[in-house]
């Protein structure tokens, strides 16, 4: 219970960080063009996040937990240039071990995957700077980092977790920005077949919606067909069928929350969790709501019209797959925060960080109660850890319906 105060009190303080910034917003923005962005900006991500690693895992020698445990042991198989797939299991994407592997390569533990991940997320924000510096101007940009930088879901999720999710947007972002500077959008299909190498399955889901998006689909699909069509023949002539089979065994593990986990106790076990047809359905209306959303926002600038279209797909993923779980929040914070946060509005401002608190929460006490999935809702009153828990998992969902609708309504009334 150790882990789970200390997050709690973790995600306090950065929501109350995070407060802060947003009621000095007026006087502390223009203070910010004073500076050079930056630095400004390299000093906050030591303070946010070397800081903290430092402190945590260096100075008070704390264990790094979450999933680093199956990252650290694919990495280790990495090092050694064993194959992925064939010679140990994985379940991400072909490339995402040998990173990880990077930094096995200078410090053999666990910590070395969580700088990793911190570097990557490092890279996200910058890309994410450049994705929007026609939109906004540097100290507004500026301010939206800091803000990101400070949220508990970011902080704790990166930092603590040792959380990939955000590598996604990086990849989308990275492909953008080098389509913009080669002016040729065959970079773009390449791109995205990169980064589907270095994420997992799920980056997919995009494809639909980005024929909407994205011009001239015929050229980048193309380049992206024969580049794909390279790597999947090189990746069944090493693991036949591998590459496909272990990634998508992680849509079969019951997670929470999730719309399911939270109404299958209410209906008695009756809608029957855990078959495939859920993860059919929760495919289904994730691609289809991105794709429909994207149609409708087509005529609008491709940087707010991705971001609302990508935080629809894994919003509603987070919610609609059976396998997803609250760390799914790690996939839009970025997008969010730089696009749709509403500064003004205070009963959003309250939402989103209550929002990320319990994201951050959620997990630990999840975990740690050995994974429950209820059956009938007399097993959530067997235990109050129990009921706690389902009250976080219910918020969550609650919450993330909340915002997918908002995200909706702002993006089409433009």
């Amino acid at each position: 219970m150790f882990v789970i105060l200390g997050k709690t009190i973790i995600s306090l303080l950065c929501a109350g960080l995070t407060g802060g910034l947003i009621a000095f917003r007026a006087s502390l923005q223009p203070m910010l063009e004073r500076y050079d962005p930056q630095k400004v900006l390299f000093l906050a991500w030591l303070l946010t996040r070397l800081l903290p690693f430092i402190l945590v895992f260096i100075v008070f020698s704390q264990t790094p937990f979450s999933d680093l445990d199956g990252f650290f042991g694919q990495a280790r198989e990495a090092v050694q240039l064993k194959l992925v797939y064939r010679d140990f299991y994985c379940m991400y994407s072909p490339f995402f071990p040998y990173v990880n592997a990077v930094g096995l390569w200078f410090w053999l533990d666990k910590k070395a995957i969580i700088l990793v991940m911190i570097f990557m997320e490092g890279g996200a924000l910058w890309a994410t700077n450049r994705f929007y510096s026609s939109t906004f101007s540097t100290s507004e940009r500026l301010f939206r980092s800091l803000l990101y930088l400070s949220l508990p879901g970011s902080l704790v999720l990166c930092v603590f977790g040792g959380q990939e999710d955000v590598w996604m947007w990086f990849m989308f972002v990275g492909a953008y920005l080098v389509w913009q500077r080669t002016q040729r959008v065959e970079w773009f299909g390449i791109g995205l077949v990169v980064g589907f190498l270095f994420t997992k399955a799920v980056f997919i889901l995009v494809g639909p919606a980005l024929l909407f998006l994205v011009p001239k689909p015929i050229r980048w699909l193309s380049a992206a067909a024969v580049v794909g069509v390279l790597t999947l023949a090189a990746l069944y002539h090493t693991t036949e069928w591998l590459w496909l089979e272990q990634p998508m065994n992680e849509a079969a593990t019951l997670r929470a929350p999730n719309l399911l986990s939270v109404a299958n106790p209410l209906t008695f076990d009756l809608l029957g969790a855990g078959s495939k047809r859920w993860n059919w359905l929760g495919l289904i209306l994730t691609t289809g709501i991105g794709a429909l959303l994207a149609f409708r926002l087509r005529h609008q600038p491709f940087s707010r019209a991705f971001s609302a279209v990508y935080i629809l797909i894994f919003g509603t993923m987070m919610v609609a797959q059976q396998s997803a779980y609250s760390n799914y929040i790690f996939l839009f914070l970025l997008p969010f925060v730089f696009q749709w946060f509403d500064f003004s509005n205070r009963k959003e401002v309250g939402l989103f960080l209550l929002f990320n608190c319990l994201c951050v929460i959620h997990p630990s006490l999840w975990w740690r109660l050995k994974s429950p999935y209820y059956h009938s809702i007399s097993e959530v009153f067997t235990q109050p850890l129990y009921l706690l828990d389902y009250l976080l998992q219910l918020g969550i969902v609650l919450l993330t319906f909340y915002f997918l609708r908002r995200i909706w309504q702002k993006a089409t009334e433009f």
